[in-house]
């Protein structure tokens, strides 16, 4: 068993550390962000905004769970601020993830050939792989559900307590399902939680309660959430006003039947086969888009595993995979939202091992021969979409172009008394702070607001880091300066395809430029001719 374990780490870990540090082809802003706020907490010990160790993190554009920046710091302090260094975590926490679901599931089923297909079907599940691969908090909160479950049926209560708690801490979505999950298993085993593990629970939760109650733990659900979308009550009116029975469309047209009609929407869409094996999210992040987030071939299996654990009564994964998608589906978009469906990975994984094995359990050479074929088939073809295709046709949504407008940027600053940052096309200061290895304590002290300021210099929006670095966009067209560095955005500065390498305007200098896959200029180093 520990050769057949080991091969199944190994080859976990071989399908999500190859070609890491070029599909995904660049770092996209959340693991940027991520990134630097490890950085922070590494050579200050506070966060971007000079929190001292925070237990709730602030980034530049919302307040973030901390377990994965934490998580971070060691990666970063040995690789630095590398696309290894950010997503080393991820790739250490996915490649055990199918260890950790072997011991679950051969917990709860007493099988270990079952408990082996489950562990192979996750460590080669698509949808697991696209976020072990980048900076994703999901990762990590799945094996901590995980791990706190397996302890759990092991009767370690109080130990149980601590990866539970740890999830909430990893990612939103956990703080909805931890509950719910802890309720089901204390129903499922017929155990009355101890006053130790209550306390111990309770305890770890504390900081996490004082950080709703401030509202930063529930910032950006509330800006997602069903309960508090404009658009229900926008149509909500709009039906009213389609007939005279006022008391009648108050009946039938209410917040609590949209929410009810929005939620059951959101909810069963998650098990939809467009969802799970033709499309998948239709974010270029979570999904390749050219086939759901699971192997198609998986389809039948996953069904006839779901119908052996029904029959064979293992509710735990039942019971698990009706309430995964409950976070998904109290918030607006969360539909196809592969994030907040993270949760569902385990259960498909384990019905979708329950599939396969029963198959092999017919014993038969060929048909075992014909379905390990049918599944390296289809396995080699994603996987040869996924390394050669998707880091040039999705590489907008890794934000490519960045990385190497900012290294440049970073070479050629110090020859010039002010910079100007183009922050149209996307966010630019944590992107100019992480690939430039900005020293956090100076940031601390230098940074005060990231807010539009008009004419913050003559025609140009924007807001300042000291005197010298300047992020925004000119208001009257391009206004260059001599002795000024420019990085430029094809799009929103330039328009068009007028390429600047070629035929740059007479009173340009064109420094350097980041291009994408396909050689298309993105950004430009530009200054004034003298």
């Amino acid at each position: 068993m520990g050769l057949i374990l080991s091969f199944i780490l190994i080859l976990s870990t071989v399908v999500r550390l190859g070609f890491v540090t070029t599909s995904p082809p660049e770092l996209f802003g959340d693991e940027i962000d991520a990134g630097y706020q490890a950085y922070s907490l590494l050579k200050t010990g506070r966060d971007l905004y000079n929190q001292p160790l925070p237990t709730y993190i602030h980034s530049l554009s919302e307040w973030r769970t901390p377990l994965l920046m934490y998580a971070t710091v060691p990666t970063i302090a040995v690789f630095g601020l590398t696309e290894l260094g950010i997503r080393l975590p991820e790739i250490i926490f996915g490649s055990i993830a199918p260890i950790i679901l072997f011991l679950l599931v051969h917990q709860t089923t007493r099988n270990k050939l079952l408990s082996i297909t489950s562990a192979l079907a996750l460590s080669l599940l698509p949808w697991h792989l696209y976020y072990s691969r980048a900076a994703f908090e999901v990762v990590i909160m799945l094996d901590l559900i995980m791990l706190g479950t397996l302890l759990f049926l092991k009767k370690r209560l109080t130990l149980s307590a601590l990866p539970f708690t740890l999830a909430m801490y990893s990612y939103s979505t956990a703080i909805v399902f931890v509950p719910l999950w802890l309720a089901s298993l204390f129903l499922l085993s017929r155990r009355k939680p101890f006053l130790v593990q209550t306390a111990v629970f309770f305890a770890l939760l504390i900081p996490l309660g004082l950080s709703l109650v401030s509202g930063r733990a529930q910032n950006r659900f509330g800006l997602l959430s069903i309960f508090k979308s404009n658009e229900v009550v926008d149509k909500i009116l709009t039906l009213r006003k389609d007939s005279p029975d006022v008391i009648g469309e108050r009946l039938f047209h209410n917040k609590i039947e949209s929410w009810t009609h929005l939620f059951t929407y959101n909810y069963l869409r998650s098990f939809s086969s467009d969802f799970l094996f033709v499309r998948g999210d239709p974010v270029g992040r979570h999904s390749i888009q050219v086939m759901g987030q699971l192997l198609p071939v998986t389809a039948p299996f996953l069904v006839l595993g779901l119908y052996y654990l029904a029959r064979k009564k293992i509710w735990v994964w039942l019971i698990w995979l009706v309430f995964a998608p409950i976070p998904a589906a109290l918030t607006v978009d969360g539909a196809f939202h592969a994030t907040r469906l993270f949760l569902m990975i385990a259960p498909i994984s384990v019905a979708i091992g329950a599939g396969i094995f029963q198959i092999i359990n017919l014993k038969s050479k060929f048909i075992n021969l014909a379905l390990l074929l049918l599944f390296t088939i289809n396995f080699l073809w994603f996987a040869h979409f996924y390394l050669v295709h998707y880091p040039k046709v999705y590489s907008r949504w890794w934000h490519v172009g960045f990385k190497t407008a900012m290294t440049s940027l970073s070479q050629l600053a110090p020859s010039y008394q002010k910079v100007f940052i183009n922050n149209t096309y996307e966010p630019s200061l944590i992107r100019f702070l992480f690939y430039t290895k900005y020293s956090p304590a100076d940031f601390h002290n230098q940074f005060t607001i990231d807010q539009l300021q008009k004419d913050i210099v003559p025609g140009y929006d924007g807001f300042n880091l000291t005197d010298k670095y300047y992020f925004g966009t000119f208001n009257h067209g391009l206004n260059l300066q001599p002795n000024n560095l420019y990085l430029l955005s094809q799009r929103d500065d330039v328009g068009g395809d007028w390429d600047w390498r070629i035929s740059p305007p007479g009173n340009i200098q064109v420094l350097g430029t980041a291009t994408d896959p396909y050689n298309r200029p993105l950004f430009y180093l530009v200054t004034s001719r003298p």
